[in-house]
């Protein structure tokens, strides 16, 4: 990837964590970033750092998420017996 597309992508997904963090789904303290997804200045391999440990992050925090949402569903049929 060219270095403006990791800019952007890592904007995205520090817009994704803070929605995550705001919902109370993911810790903000989760992923120390070592440059602001804003920090043109930055290296490429910065922000693909950066990129890579938030989209694990999240990758995690919504699976996580997700895993606790289909057991609830599983066990809600089984509630109203």
């Amino acid at each position: 990837m060219r270095k403006d597309e990791f800019l952007y992508l890592h904007q995205l997904l520090a817009a994704a964590q803070e929605t995550l963090v705001a919902r109370g789904v993911n810790d903000a303290d989760a992923v120390v970033e070592t440059v602001s997804p804003m920090a043109a200045h930055a290296s490429k391999g910065d922000h693909e750092r950066d990129v890579m440990a938030l989209a694990s992050t999240l990758a995690t925090a919504t699976a996580d998420e997700s895993d606790a949402t289909q057991s609830g569903r599983d066990r809600a049929p089984q509630a109203s017996r």
